[in-house]
């Protein structure tokens, strides 16, 4: 994989030597097979073919089926678990390599995001709630963003703040991943812009919610980019003003509130 990515290619190495073992192999299938998703003439034997099958399933039920049947056994305890696991983990890998992407910044290695990445994934998939059998690559996506980014911001200034409403996934037919980054990149670019309107150290949770307030809405469709625009901009005017508003300042502020109820609105029944 190159200089950069010795992680993901440090995985590549060891998921290399299990597949090696058959035993591997057979242990994933027999799971499989008693979760009544296939049939055992559809599912290759050794592992490595067995998860790339797996994972090339796009039809929902059946890829939320064997992801339950393989995460309730990482749930338990010893080598079986781990290699639950591990499996989760490589077939998640693709999915991984994007949103370790995504969460590079100025100050931020390649190799020491990936690391958090991989290691927060891993804790997710032994710790998953398995009452939500319901888009599981997708909620295994965001709640690794969920606890990755929180970790890599604990020895920084600030990190983008990001809406933990995890219900909120995109449909079967879209990239997760891609949908994270995409996120990410809006939430930064209206962090950047508050960040002219305010210190940034004194950036406390309620500037943090409008951020995450404001992203939402334009990545959801709800709120245009243009409208977002304008709410930045009022505040930056707001921020600069000396003495009481004008006249047009207040219909300009009523303006943008009035745009932004029906947003809120969606936000709250969303959450």
């Amino acid at each position: 994989m190159g200089a950069g990515k010795r992680v993901f290619a440090g995985l590549d190495a060891e998921w290399a030597l299990m597949c090696a073992d058959s035993a591997g192999g057979a242990l994933v299938r027999s799971w499989v097979l008693e979760s009544g998703i296939a049939e055992s003439e559809e599912l290759p034997e050794g592992l490595g073919e067995l998860v790339v099958c797996l994972a090339a399933r796009r039809d929902s039920e059946v890829a939320d089926r064997w992801l339950i049947a393989v995460l309730e056994r990482a749930a338990g305890e010893g080598r079986e678990a781990q290699l639950a696991a591990r499996v989760v983990l490589q077939a998640m890998v693709p999915g991984m390599v994007r949103l370790t992407q995504s969460l590079l910044t100025s100050r931020r290695e390649l190799d020491d995001v990936a690391q958090v990445v991989i290691s927060c994934l891993y804790v997710v998939a032994r710790t998953y709630p398995l009452h939500r059998r319901r888009k599981v690559a997708a909620n295994l996506v965001l709640e690794t963003l969920h606890h990755a980014s929180r970790q890599l911001a604990l020895d920084e200034e600030r990190a983008p703040r990001l809406d933990d409403r995890w219900d909120l996934l995109p449909s079967d037919k879209e990239d997760v991943a891609e949908r994270v980054s995409q996120r990410l990149l809006i939430e930064r670019g209206q962090a950047q812009q508050f960040a002219a309107v305010t210190d940034v150290t004194a950036m406390d949770s309620a500037a943090g919610e409008l951020t995450a307030f404001l992203a939402w809405g334009v990545d959801h469709g709800s709120l245009p980019v243009e409208q977002a625009r304008a709410t930045v901009s009022m505040l930056r005017e707001e921020g600069e003003r000396v003495g009481a508003a004008t006249p047009a300042a207040r219909k300009r502020r009523s303006r943008v509130i009035r745009a932004l109820r029906p947003v809120a609105a969606e936000w709250v029944r969303a959450a």
